[in-house]
């Protein structure tokens, strides 16, 4: 735990850019049916709030 308190933005930046790499992929394919999981994982993301799908900081874009 005392490791997690001392490295928490090295995991936050690790999150994100795995976050980034993902969607960057999924983008990519051309299926449709991983669009719809990380979809799904994205809505988990967000309701957990380590992510804002709409590419926001806080909230939703206006």
């Amino acid at each position: 735990m005392e490791w997690i308190q001392n490295n928490w933005n090295d995991v936050l930046s690790l999150v994100g850019a795995v976050i980034l790499i993902v969607t960057v992929v999924v983008k990519l394919t051309a299926t449709d049916k991983d669009d719809t999981v990380w979809a799904q994982v994205l809505k988990v993301l967000s309701a957990l709030s380590l992510c804002n799908p709409d590419g926001s900081l806080i909230g939703k874009a206006k």
